[in-house]
């Protein structure tokens, strides 16, 4: 993304042109504009631009020395590339000491893995868990998120002028074609993108350096091919491939398809092709040496470097717009900083005069200053939500032999036989009723409702009182990180009224109750594989030991995220019937797992709607219409046993408190906070649960 780092080569305004057209890609992909759907495809272009500019350099200088200089090199590129990236880090480390950036979560890892330029091996490394998955699932952004590809173009910098190198003196000694030799180099490092996705995941594929290499390489082949006059352009090559560049960059998937199972490399192609027609004039050329494009092409680097966290920045709600009107006040405030950051700080040093050893000084203390501000950013407890292990243990449901009956009022005289497991109340009650077959409905009661459900609640919500108990209600929570969240604040309101509930959690992350299929964004994560182990296994052991008096059931985004249930549907959400035939028999099954093994209640939670405030755009686990569909399945999975099973609406608690949009209550806009939490549980979800549990 930066420039050609010397003076040797010719001025081609076209590729210049090239460089704004594959920034605009981005800009437009992160702007969250709907038809640029693979729009970080400009970054394959950059990558591919990259290799073609250095190897042009790098071949001359061989050519003309038999040798290559790489401090030379190394001072080139630290003095093009340094001076805007270290104050860009900088400014948001500074910001973060304010707290500007509150909904992300490793600004200090980020900006330490961007300063070192390993930022796509520590994406790579710390962004399996599922606390970052469900986070950019949420679209949640880190300001710093974009300094991966800056990674992996610095690491090739400072390999290549050496391998080069080596490879160039190998092959004049043997009479070789370094062509050649590079054709092999770059075919197997294409190659390897598909295996590294397919052993390692997507994730892989797409951050890490040997997946990402092969596009690298492609415009050094072309570079060393041209210079040997192994290959020339034709007039048709611009044309053709620039629109080749610009359909991919269309029609590519968000988030899936080929690009993320290894295909970058033969994408690249496109790249490659276009830069090879544009050595020569013709109507491609032209187009791309359009003075405003040119100007962009120059000023490129700094604006991909301050986009990104202007984006962030430029919330809806800090700019009060949405929209093309964000958009445009986004990309003017971008342009502006990337121009002063130019003509006041990159320009002056990319010219100064300096010695290497000076540049390595200036070099050194720009990363050590950048490196102390660095250190002063707070971390953040990514799992913030987690109960506290002196209340878990206090409040953990005790593993009886028998259980008292649980009843509202307690008995006037001591019981003269052996107390029932058998829930009484004071009201008149009934023998429980035989279990529905464990089949769904007939699949015509399977629909994507046009509006909210019968989930939805129809007026206020009115919170019962707490009935006096004959002994503690015992309620399990089951579910994912927000089922963990809540139960957080249950287990604390548990253990600050031992007389009224124990609590128990099984809530895991990326637990949710539609069983089958592949989520893409998990990557190599044991999400499904745990949550098997909690429903299929620590489940059932629960509920013939522990005896439960209501489970409550809670997931809030892995059950709309997209899965793919077969590859020749490729990845569908909630809003597709195919998904819905297929969660309608998981739900309804964990909750006959429930009703068959005890005697507890089964209390689906209504989630809160997503309201993560630094995001201006839908992500799929922000799509009303996939949450609409859930809850449909919740409305009816419960109508099957409508005496024991109940929908507890928790978004609307929400929305008539007015907590939806409160960020202190949910700090990421996903999982109530500790205090939250514990609100939560004494004003809602604990006088709730325990009615169900005596209904």
């Amino acid at each position: 993304m930066g420039g050609n780092g010397g003076s040797r080569l010719q001025h081609q305004p076209a590729l210049d042109g090239l460089r704004a057209l594959a920034v605009v890609m981005v800009l437009l992909f992160h702007g969250g504009v709907s038809w640029m759907h693979g729009g970080y495809f400009g970054v394959s272009v950059f990558f591919t631009l990259s290799g073609f500019l250095i190897t042009s350099l790098l071949v001359r200088e061989f050519d003309r020395t038999n040798r290559i200089a790489p401090v030379s090199f190394y001072t080139r590129r630290a003095k093009r590339l340094l001076p805007a990236s270290t104050l860009c880090l900088a400014v948001v480390a500074i910001m973060a000491t304010r707290d500007v950036w509150r909904g992300a979560l490793h600004v200090r890892r980020d900006a330490l893995g961007a300063l070192f330029q390993i930022a796509n091996w520590s994406q790579l490394a710390g962004g399996g868990s599922y606390t970052d998955l469900q986070s950019k699932s949420a679209g949640l952004l880190s300001p710093l998120d974009h300094y991966w590809s800056l990674a992996i173009e610095e690491q090739f910098y400072w390999l290549w002028p050496l391998c080069f190198w080596g490879l160039a003196r190998f092959a004049r000694r043997r009479g070789w074609s370094l062509t050649r030799i590079l054709l092999v180099l770059t075919v197997a490092f294409g190659a390897a993108a598909p295996v590294i996705a397919g052993v390692w995941g997507r994730d892989a594929a797409y951050w890490a350096t040997p997946a990402r290499a092969g596009e690298i390489l492609i415009g050094a082949l072309l570079a060393v091919a041209l210079r040997e006059g192994r290959i020339a352009p034709q007039r048709w090559m611009a044309p053709v491939f620039l629109t080749a560049v610009a359909l991919i960059a269309v029609l590519l998937p968000a988030a899936g398809g080929p690009a993320y199972h290894g295909a970058f490399p033969l994408l690249a192609i496109a790249s490659a092709g276009l830069l090879l027609g544009l050595q020569q004039p013709g109507i491609a050329t032209t187009v791309l040496s359009w003075r405003p494009l040119v100007a962009l092409g120059a000023i490129s680097y700094g604006v991909y470097l301050f986009h990104f966290p202007v984006f962030v920045f430029m919330s809806p709600a800090r700019v009060g717009q949405d929209g093309v009107l964000l958009l445009l006040v986004r990309l003017a405030v971008t342009a502006a900083i990337a121009l002063a950051s130019y003509w006041l700080i990159e320009r002056p040093v990319r010219h100064a005069t300096w010695t290497g050893a000076r540049t390595l000084m200036h070099a050194a203390v720009a990363i050590g200053l950048t490196a102390l501000v660095i250190g002063a950013v707070p971390t953040r407890n990514p799992t913030y939500w987690t109960a506290d292990a002196t209340a878990v243990a206090a409040a953990a449901i005790p593993d009886d032999a028998a259980v008292g009956a649980l009843v509202t009022a307690p008995p006037t005289t001591p019981p003269t036989t052996p107390p029932s497991t058998t829930r009484e109340t004071t009201r008149e009650t009934t023998p429980l009723p035989t279990p529905a077959p464990k089949t769904a409905p007939p699949e015509s009661t399977v629909s994507v409702p046009a509006t909210n459900s019968s989930v939805v609640a129809v007026g206020p919500i009115t919170v019962p009182p707490l009935p006096a108990l004959s002994r503690p209600v015992r309620i399990v929570v089951v579910g994912d990180s927000t089922a963990q969240a809540a139960g957080a604040g249950l287990v604390q309101w548990a253990a600050d009224n031992p007389a009224v509930a124990k609590v128990t959690v099984l809530a895991i992350a990326g637990c949710g109750f539609v069983r089958e299929g592949i989520v893409p964004t998990d990557g190599a994560a044991t999400f499904t594989a745990d949550c098997a182990d909690v429903l299929d296994v620590r489940l059932p052991e629960v509920l013939t030991t522990l005896h439960p008096d209501v489970v409550m059931l809670m997931t809030t985004i892995r059950d709309v995220e997209p899965r793919i249930f077969d590859e020749a549907e490729g990845a569908l959400t909630p809003v597709d019937h195919a998904y819905l035939t297929r969660a309608l028999p998981d739900y309804l099954a964990i909750e006959n797992l429930i009703l068959d093994n005890s005697t507890a209640h089964v209390a689906w939670i209504r989630p809160p709607a997503i309201n993560p405030y630094w995001t201006d755009r839908v992500q799929p686990s922000m799509d009303p219409d996939a949450h609409a569909a859930i809850e449909h399945v919740m409305a009816t999975v419960t109508a099957v046993h409508p005496d024991r099973v109940t929908v507890i609406d928790l978004r609307a608690w929400f929305e008539q408190e007015g907590l939806d949009d409160d960020h202190d209550y949910r700090p990421d806009g996903i999982h109530e906070g500790p205090v939250g939490a514990l609100d939560l549980a004494r004003r809602f979800l604990g006088p709730q649960l325990v009615a169900e549990a005596t209904r």
